[in-house]
C-alpha cells in the first residue's frame, strides 16, 4: 500500500508535465529560406549510374523551382547543397532480406553555409528496396521526388512569412 502514493505521485502528474514536452519550434537558419542562389554538390560515387540518376533528377527538380538559381560555382552560392547516396545503416527483414541488403540505400541531403562550410540542416530520404533493375529505379525516382519535396517544405517552414510555414498563420 506504500507503493500507491509513489505511482499516483509519477503517473498522476504524466499529462501536466507531457503537455510540457513539445516546446515551441526554434527558428532554422535565415539562409534556408533566403537562399536564391544554390549550388548543388553531387558527394555519391560518380562512376555509378544510380548515383547520377539521383543527382541529375535531383538537379532537373531544382531547377523546375524558379524561385532558385542554379549556379555552378559554390562561392558563388548562397546555399550548398550536398547530395550524399549511401547505404542504409541497420538491418534489412522481409523475404528477399539477403538480397535487399546490398540495396538498402538512403540519400543524404546536407545544407551548407557556403563561406563557413557550417551544416544548417541534414534531410534524410530512405529509398525502398527491390531486387530487380525496373523497381529499383521507380524507388530511386520516388526517394529523389521526396527529398526535393522535403527540401521545398524545409524552405518555406523557415520564412515565417510563407503560407506554408506554422508560424505565418499564427501571429
Amino acid at each position: 500500500m506504500k507503493l500507491l502514493p509513489i505511482f499516483v505521485l509519477l503517473f498522476g502528474t504524466y499529462p501536466a508535465t507531457h503537455a510540457q514536452a513539445n516546446p515551441p519550434n526554434a527558428p532554422l537558419p535565415s539562409a534556408l529560406a533566403s537562399a536564391q542562389k544554390i549550388f548543388l554538390g553531387n558527394a555519391g560515387a560518380t562512376d555509378n549510374a544510380d548515383c547520377l540518376r539521383a543527382y541529375n533528377g535531383f538537379y532537373g527538380g531544382l531547377s523546375n523551382d524558379p524561385s532558385i538559381q542554379l549556379v555552378l560555382d559554390p562561392a558563388s552560392a548562397d546555399l550548398v547543397l550536398e547530395l550524399n547516396y549511401e547505404l542504409r545503416p541497420g538491418a534489412v527483414s522481409g523475404p528477399h532480406a539477403a538480397a535487399d541488403t546490398a540495396f538498402a540505400r538512403q540519400f543524404r541531403l546536407v545544407l551548407l553555409e557556403p563561406h563557413t562550410h557550417t551544416v544548417l540542416w541534414s534531410l534524410t530520404e530512405a529509398e525502398n528496396n527491390a531486387v530487380f533493375q525496373s523497381n529499383r529505379n521507380k524507388n530511386l525516382d520516388s526517394a529523389v521526388v521526396n527529398l526535393l519535396a522535403d527540401f521545398k517544405a524545409l524552405r518555406a517552414s523557415a520564412n515565417p512569412n510563407s503560407p506554408a510555414s506554422p508560424k505565418a498563420n499564427h501571429p
